[in-house]
């Protein structure tokens, strides 16, 4: 396997990837608001396992507790999806680690915002840095059955379908028939054609700078 880059003058909770429409950047309690409104819809819930429905402020405001105790444990690295023009928030992505060298990746996107193509954009962006970063050896990802675009989503990614099987859904009150995909390191060099993003320091978030 070859050396992995690092990036020793950044630290993992600051970076932002960038790409062509999109930053991905580190969720902050600014997000709160809008995460709620564009989690808080049935159709975006029932795509995904984990997203509970009713998604409330609370909710939101948890979730971005929560990554900061997960990023500093080494269990998830989440991102805010934001455009790159507007700075609107969008959904999120991020990579979780079941195993030490497999990440599992796993995104969402507001209704408004599909169709657009702006998850695969993510998704690539994500794929990039985790491999270039971490001393991971395959990304997976899953997606329910039903779920047509996220399946497409990962296929346009280099993720290859593995099988199919039950996934325990603690949001849904059981398990689900879901698809699984994997990306393996020697298969994602093959896909280097598409637009890398841009990594880079982030600045402080306003939410933050607010006296």
């Amino acid at each position: 396997m070859p050396p992995f880059k690092s990036l020793p003058a950044i630290s993992i909770a600051s970076i932002q990837i960038e790409t062509l429409r999109l930053v991905l950047r580190k969720p902050h309690q600014g997000d709160v608001p809008r995460m709620a409104r564009l989690a808080n819809d049935s159709a975006v819930a029932l795509m995904t396992g984990r997203l509970p429905f009713p998604y409330g402020e609370n909710d939101a405001a948890d979730f971005v507790r929560y990554q900061d105790e997960a990023r500093r444990a080494g269990k998830e690295l989440a991102f805010a999806i934001e455009c790159r023009e507007t700075g609107t928030f969008l959904g999120c992505i991020g990579l979780r680690f079941p195993k030490r060298e497999i990440a599992e990746i796993g995104y969402w996107l507001g209704q408004p915002h599909w169709g657009q193509g702006l998850a695969t954009e993510a998704a690539r962006a994500l794929i990039d840095h985790g491999f270039s970063t971490l001393p991971i050896t395959s990304i997976t990802g899953e997606c329910r059955v039903i779920n047509e675009a996220s399946r497409r989503v990962m296929e346009k990614c280099g993720l290859r379908y593995v099988n199919s099987g039950l996934q325990h859904a603690p949001a849904r009150g059981g398990a689900l028939p879901i698809d699984r995909f994997s990306l393996a390191r020697p298969d994602w060099v093959s896909f280097k054609a598409w637009v890398p993003a841009v990594v880079r320091e982030a600045p402080p978030p306003l939410a933050e700078l607010t006296p």
